[in-house]
């Protein structure tokens, strides 16, 4: 698919809303030239997108995108994505969508910026699988660095969104004008209204802060365990937390009515709003002593505003509630002693 003639007025006319620099549109328009690299999997593409990092996406010029032409096709807390005519879409976040979002050392970028672009290869027919594999080998030749996410039956979870693989790679600094992370996602398209932990966009392997991410939390690029003992320290592996959409393959249409009430439950606003919503959920996790909930709803907390003196209150009430349980309890024991003549 063509898609530079529809991309060109939609990336100028953000930049002429302030969302994208000069530099970044020469940037992502370059991924369209008949010399780019990846030339063979945009022309297989059916989409493409831009991702772009705001301080709010509630201070977005809503108005000014819809007046281009775009429409919403998803929106939630602090992440909307905006579809065009001819294949091209925008997406802008302010919640951490890449590894390095949760990293506290090293310099961030001033918002707004461009995170990465994406290559959307939706069919699963013989051509566009191919055009998918050759990704890793070509990025190899050509010196750019390579992360896979998904594949062996296990799927993608980011942003909202499910799709089956996915390749990213990192060009060199000085290859070529496109400097950004690009990913390559295949398979359908899957939105869910919860973010079901999210696999996080994957660090740059030459980053000087990717150890601090492990090996970017990809089973792909997870060392095989030749034991039991080497697949986790604990019973817990923290990882599972990114296999929890796989609950539902073999029960999809239960599990995809649980997401429906899991969203409704504890992320959309109602008498109560996301941020306490999320402070519930995070007391919840720690009284129901659920590792994994406590690791995505501590990052809930804070995509939606909570601050740690919050959390930790939070985690104060479930703990008094706990001992007030147990002690409230007593008065069973107290029945059974009376009954005994133990005590009157």
């Amino acid at each position: 698919m063509n898609f530079r003639n529809t991309a060109e007025p939609i990336f100028i006319a953000m930049r002429e809303l302030k969302l994208l620099s000069t530099g970044e549109i020469s940037g992502a328009m370059s991924l369209f030239e008949a010399t780019f690299p990846f030339r063979d999997q945009v022309e297989n593409a059916d989409t493409i997108h831009l991702h772009v990092k705001v301080e709010s996406t509630d201070a977005l010029p809503h108005a000014a995108i819809l007046a281009l032409g775009g429409r919403t096709e998803s929106e939630q807390s602090g992440y909307i994505k905006y579809t065009f005519a001819g294949g091209v879409n925008v997406i802008f976040s302010s919640i951490p969508v890449a590894e390095e979002d949760r990293l506290v050392t090293g310099a961030h970028p001033s918002k707004p910026f461009l995170d990465h672009a994406g290559v959307d290869l939706r069919r699963e027919i013989a051509e566009v699988r191919t055009s998918f594999d050759a990704v890793p080998a070509a990025a190899r030749d050509l010196g750019w660095r390579h992360v896979a996410q998904g594949g062996a039956d296990r799927a993608v979870f980011c942003c909202h969104t499910q799709v089956n693989e996915k390749h990213w790679i990192y060009p060199p600094l000085g290859a070529h004008a496109w400097n950004r992370p690009l990913e390559f996602a295949y398979g359908p398209l899957v939105v869910h209204a919860s973010s079901m932990g999210c696999d996080l966009r994957p660090i740059d392997p030459a980053d000087a802060r990717a150890a601090e991410v492990g090996c970017c939390a990809t089973a792909s690029c997870a060392p095989p365990a030749t034991d039991s003992a080497a697949k986790s320290d604990s019973y817990y592996d923290p990882k599972d937390m990114l296999r929890f959409g796989d609950v539902g393959r073999y029960a999809s249409e239960t599990m995809d009515k649980f997401w429906v009430y899991f969203d409704a439950a504890t992320a959309q606003p109602g008498a109560l709003s996301a941020r306490e919503k999320a402070l519930i959920a995070l007391a919840v996790a720690h009284a129901k002593q659920c590792p994994y909930c406590i690791d995505s709803f501590t990052s809930k907390c804070l995509d939606v505003g909570a601050n740690a003196e919050q959390m930790h209150e939070a985690v104060h009430v479930a703990a008094a509630m706990a001992a007030g349980i147990d002690l409230v309890h007593a008065v069973q024991m107290q029945n059974t002693l009376r009954a005994k003549g133990a005590i009157v």
